[in-house]
């Protein structure tokens, strides 16, 4: 089982940078003028930042980028595996990418980036604390071709990026609810996974529920926590699995990288929970016309499929799903490329998948009536202490 288990490490080593070392990209190739457009981004901190008439029609020549390793590639562990250098050449806006991601409960700095990759419960946080500039999606070329239910998710603080989805997943044919199990189970180290227990309750909207349904949820949660492992790190998935867990919340790729190796486990029915990762940009950016020049060129199918193909992780632009490469003579990877992707695009699926949204007191415009994030990432934090 050990060997297996390290093949299937093996097959989903592409996962985010797998824990790697990164720095800052370097600049590859001339440095050019940004073409000149107008802004779509504000860089003006308000309450409910707006986007700016007009812009210089330059780039600043500057951009940092925080985004969790994996999700901005630019040849530092792979030199095949690079969509910032081509970024850099065609708009002059050099790169400063800081491998970063989001603990709930943690502050925000929103003055050290200019971009963000930003889950749901990052996302909602900066727009609540209006810490992320609202975009002028009109003004973004590409946006209107992601799908309906993607940009309504996101709103007008972001551009959606990639989105993926929690399944559950079982060895040797365990059955019963991964919530009832005595163990040992595979978590995901968040407090939205408790939306996953709720949704297991039957609750409709797993994402906004009352102090009651909260309690409810938690209580599931705490009925069999001992034989409990949370894991953030993907590989811990794989682990897990190896020292003896049955159930485990995991991803499409890392179960299909596990079956592929030869490890036993399967995709539980029922329904499931998503995320959608999306790009947003600093109310107070140094940079606002990189921003902008990212943005668009993060939504472009080639960049998309380069994504999705190094992370396992399905693309907010369908047309990715198809993409192929122009040149006359394709590279040699290229069909394996384009079978995996068409494989990453069929596996995540967002029919029947319930998408995470922020927490918020007010949910359905009824003040109070439901249970603000703050209090999630406390009982998940008591959760795990006990």
């Amino acid at each position: 089982m050990r060997a297996t288990t390290v093949a299937g490490v093996a097959a989903v080593l592409l996962l985010a940078g797998c824990g790697r070392q990164v720095a800052s990209a370097p600049v590859a190739g001339p440095v050019r003028s940004a073409t000149p457009s107008a802004s779509a981004v504000s860089a003006t901190p308000s309450a409910s930042p707006t986007p700016s008439p007009a812009a210089s029609g330059t780039g600043e020549g500057a951009l940092t980028v925080l985004a969790p390793r994996g999700f901005v590639e630019w040849g530092g562990n792979d030199r095949k595996v690079n969509w910032v250098a081509p970024f850099e050449q065609e708009t002059g806006c050099r790169v400063t990418y800081r491998p970063w991601e989001y603990v709930a409960g943690n502050p925000v700095n929103v003055d050290t980036f200019d971009v963000v990759a930003a889950g749901p419960d990052l996302a909602g946080k900066l727009v609540a604390e209006a810490g992320a500039a609202r975009i002028d999606t009109g003004k973004v070329a590409g946006y209107s071709s992601l799908p309906k239910w993607a940009r309504e998710l996101v709103g007008d603080h972001g551009v959606p990026y990639v989105w993926d989805t929690t399944v559950v997943a079982v060895k040797d044919g365990a059955k019963g609810s991964i919530f009832e199990t005595d163990g040992p189970v595979l978590l995901r180290d968040t407090p939205l996974t408790i939306a996953d227990a709720a949704l297991a309750l039957g609750f409709d909207d797993p994402y906004q529920l009352s102090p009651a349904r909260l309690a409810e949820a938690v209580a599931l949660l705490e009925k069999h926590k001992d034989g409990r492992t949370y894991w953030r790190d993907p590989v811990q998935v794989i682990e897990g699995f190896a020292g003896g867990a049955t159930m485990g919340q995991s991803t499409p790729y890392v179960l299909d990288g596990m079956a592929g190796a030869g490890v036993d486990v399967t995709r539980a029915e029922g329904p499931a929970t998503g995320w959608v990762m999306s790009w947003m940009v600093s109310a107070r950016a140094a940079h606002p016309e990189c921003a902008r020049s990212w943005l668009e060129y993060s939504l472009r199918p080639q960049v998309q499929r380069e994504v999705a193909w190094w992370t396992g992780t399905a693309p907010a632009n369908t047309k990715a799903c198809a993409y192929q490469d122009p040149a006359k003579t394709p590279p040699p990877d290229e069909g394996v490329k384009r079978s995996r992707i068409a494989t990453l695009c069929d596996e995540h699926r967002s029919k029947g998948v319930v998408f995470a949204t922020f927490p918020a007191r007010d949910c359905g415009g009824d003040a109070g009536s439901c249970t603000a994030y703050e209090d999630w990432i406390k009982a998940w934090d008591a959760l795990k202490e006990q």
